[in-house]
């Protein structure tokens, strides 16, 4: 059995690398990801997002796509922010927009906490499409006004509200 794995090994696999390393670090993870260790700190899904993003990086959009929605479906502790933010950028960026909105319909649908919805808002706002950036915004204050101040991460809702902000400056809306 290997070792435990920490935050920081998933850590040191980050940075600029040729796309045949972030290949080869995608496998390595995705190995990782396969053999389980009960004292392992990042979960599967967290594992898995991380080789999805190292897919991504590599220029393989299918591979990191599967490699996302694995992650989407393990049980247990899931990665933050949920990989459908992920797969919605990697759609956007092949130009496949139809794929991406349902994938955030979807996500939508399945009651998304602050963090998804700051994340689906920075990614939409990155493929230049304000309005639906600023929808996710919206998501995600209605998230932070249901919730309980127990349930609350200010350094989330402070986030959202920068993204909000910068959002509607790039629409030429005042400020709220």
């Amino acid at each position: 059995m290997r070792e435990p794995l920490t935050y920081d090994d998933l850590e040191a696999t980050e940075g600029h690398r040729s796309p045949d390393a972030h290949r080869e670090l995608a496998e390595q993870i995705l190995g990782w990801a396969e053999v389980e260790h009960p004292d392992d700190e990042p979960s599967t899904a967290e594992l898995l997002a991380e080789a999805g993003w190292h897919l991504d990086l590599a220029g393989d959009t299918d591979a990191a796509i599967a490699v996302f929605r694995r992650a989407v479906d393990v049980e247990g502790r899931r990665a933050v922010p949920d990989p459908r933010c992920s797969i919605a950028a990697v759609l956007l960026a092949s130009d496949r927009r139809d794929e991406a909105q349902a994938v955030a319909d979807e996500l939508r649908r399945t009651r998304p906490d602050v963090s998804d919805c700051l994340a689906m808002a920075e990614v939409f706002e990155t493929a230049g499409d304000l309005a639906q950036a600023s929808r996710w915004t919206a998501i995600g204050l209605a998230r932070i006004e249901l919730s309980t101040d127990d349930e609350l991460d200010a350094g989330e809702a402070e986030q959202l509200l920068v993204t909000r902000s910068r959002i509607r400056t790039a629409q030429g809306l005042p400020p709220e």
